[in-house]
């Protein structure tokens, strides 16, 4: 994967048990993977503050209006578990 602009060099530890439960594909190519993981935090932390944003003018979201959310971040998480487990067992 080609990094647009100027690439900066960190040092970083990555637990092994983290490691293991990767694939081979992204095993093989450790700076693709730290970028594509980083992208997705920055995505959930611009997520986060607007909900934060929006939380602090109009008050909290109730558990009513975000039932829908959590349902599909449960059922997103059930089918990703599904996955590997059938990976691990084929």
């Amino acid at each position: 994967m080609a990094i647009p602009g100027r690439a900066v060099k960190k040092s970083v530890t990555i637990e092994p048990s983290v490691l293991e439960r990767l694939s081979r594909h992204r095993r093989a190519n450790l700076s693709a993977t730290v970028n594509e993981s980083l992208r997705l935090l920055a995505a959930l932390d611009a997520q986060s503050s607007l909900v934060q944003e929006w939380e602090a003018e109009h008050g909290a979201f109730t558990e009513e209006e975000l039932r829908p959310f959590l349902e599909t971040v449960l059922k997103a998480e059930t089918e990703a578990e599904l996955r590997q487990s059938a990976r691990r067992a084929g």
